[in-house]
């Protein structure tokens, strides 16, 4: 509800500014997020100049000289005076937190936990686009799509590398929604609901089966709850539309945890394992139908922006590693490459992601899945840890030197100590060189990089990823144009002293996350 007295204070809140200019606090947190009204982030608050929006309301304009705020901790006198006294010069680097793409258009169709905001990659776009119009942006780690989206909206064509099949579809299936017929959409959606309930009140057997392949802890699904998935299942499969299909296996994909015996804490595992209930009833047909209007809805929103656009941008999505297949991207083509690597935490995605691969029929065995796992960047500790010593390839004797303290920890535990850790840190720098080595051939002269990573531990001792990453792209011929702390604090930090994957740890670390901005020769 839209609160009506403001008050007299020059500083206004996000109901207050919202009730001052007359629209609902969502709408005026989406604007201020995209930089479209003047305001300012205060710890995790907005907080907006009566006097700017007064300016904004007459067509004044966003005030660039005072877009970021750095608190000291103490409270602000509430005068303009003061408001103006602790801002920033604008800066291309946002937070990069995934959690507000939870509201936004088309990124909110998916829940992808080591994503990065779409206003950061819109920060960025804008930092460029004061030097260049049109713009060929590449994420070679593409994940489920934020850099394509954004820089569509921003009239450049885009292209991105995917290799985890679900992201991958859902990256694709965002990018190519300014071309879908809305009203075939919404009728699908029609068919779908009555679909749903008739085969609800008939009690009938559906042609679906669970994926044979997959097996888990406890049944993923409760029974009642697996049937009325594989009725939905039998209507996404008699679809003959590629594009509604995709759609419809996107939305079941991002919700499909919601209503089984699994989630997220943060990675997959029971409901049980995490003190919750199993879940015996659910609704699915109304939640993956709720899901697709919900779709449905930012298509429109998404193409009424296109349509402004002089040319139609275009996107590409490979499905594949880029690693093995950077040669589709011609040399000397991208302007500008903004991407987010998979970190130094052994974060398996693939298993993560594993009941979606198997319900969605993208993959069949197990033996599937371990042919992503070996050309994941970095492989995972999993997949290296028995093999012989893994030598490190950058010249980094620093690198090299901790890589052997690492390697003479735990040696007790075998693969599962130091010795294992260590071929999984070497396999990971040497993926990096591989990486800047083949990215360095794909920018134009003077392109900009931009590559957001933050620092791990492994068994107790850090490595500050962020700046090994950078030497190694400067010796692959970049220059280095800055290393940005984008968040002093990120998921994972309150475990970083506990035994978990690390070890003892002597001293209290930091878990932060770095845009290292690169300018290639």
């Amino acid at each position: 509800m839209i609160q009506e007295d403001t008050g007299t204070s020059e500083i206004l809140t996000r109901s207050e500014a919202a009730a001052f200019i007359r629209v609902s606090e969502k709408t005026l947190g989406e604007m201020a997020r995209t930089r479209r009204i003047p305001s300012q982030k205060v710890g995790r608050e907005w907080r907006f100049l009566r006097s700017a929006l007064e300016d904004w309301l007459v067509g004044k304009g966003v005030r660039d000289d005072n877009r970021l705020i750095e608190t000291t901790g103490h409270e602000q006198p509430a005068t303009a005076e003061a408001f103006v006294q602790y801002a920033l010069p604008i800066s291309d680097f946002r937070d990069t937190a995934f959690s507000e793409n939870h509201e936004r258009t088309l990124h909110r169709w998916t829940p992808w936990i080591a994503g990065f905001s779409g206003s950061f990659v819109a920060g960025v776009l804008e930092g460029v686009r004061r030097e260049r119009h049109r713009l060929r942006v590449l994420d070679p780690f593409a994940g489920v799509g934020t850099t394509l989206i954004e820089a569509l909206k921003y009239e450049c064509d885009a292209t991105g590398f995917e290799i985890n099949p679900y992201a991958a579809l859902a990256c694709k299936t965002k990018a190519q929604a300014a071309h879908y017929d809305a009203d075939i959409l919404a009728a699908t959606l029609d068919r779908f609901e009555e679909y749903g309930e008739e085969k609800l009140s008939l009690d009938e057997r559906a042609m679906s089966l669970p994926p044979q392949g997959f097996s888990s802890r406890v049944p993923f699904f409760s029974p009642k709850v697996e049937r009325q998935v594989l009725a939905c299942q039998d209507f996404i499969a008699q679809e003959t539309t590629d594009w509604v299909t995709d759609l419809f296996q996107v939305a079941f994909g991002a919700v499909m945890v919601s209503f089984s015996n699994y989630s997220y804490e943060p990675s997959l595992g029971t409901r049980a394992g995490a003190g919750k209930p199993n879940i015996d009833h659910a609704d699915v047909f109304s939640i993956v139908k709720r899901k697709l209007r919900e779709m449905h809805e930012d298509i429109v929103t998404f193409q009424g922006w296109m349509r402004k656009h002089k040319r139609m941008p275009q996107a590409t999505v490979y499905p594949l590693s880029y690693l093995d297949h950077a040669q589709r991207v011609r040399p000397n083509s991208i302007d500008v490459l903004i991407t987010s690597p998979p970190y130094l935490n052994n974060y398996h995605y693939v298993r993560n992601t594993r009941p979606h691969l198997f319900w969605l029929g993208m993959v069949h065995t197990t033996s599937d899945l371990k042919t992503i796992e070996h050309k994941s960047f970095g492989q995972f500790w999993q997949t290296v840890r028995s093999g012989p010593e893994i030598a490190l390839r950058p010249h980094l004797p620093h690198l090299g030197e901790q890589l052997q303290d690492l390697r003479a920890r735990h040696a007790e535990k075998g693969t599962y100590g130091g010795r294992g850790w260590a071929n999984y840190a070497a396999t990971y720098f040497n993926d990096c060189q591989l990486f800047c080595a083949l990215t360095r051939t794909r920018m134009r002269p003077g392109g900009k990089v931009v590559v957001v990573i933050g620092n791990n531990i492994l068994q107790g001792l850090e490595f500050q990823t962020d700046k090994l990453f950078a030497e190694i792209a400067e010796q692959e011929g970049f220059e280095i144009v800055a290393l940005h702390e984008v968040r002093k604090k990120r998921t994972g930090n309150s475990i970083v002293n506990s035994s978990v994957r690390n070890g003892t740890v002597t001293q209290r670390t930091r878990l932060y996350e770095t845009a290292v901005e690169l300018r290639a020769p």
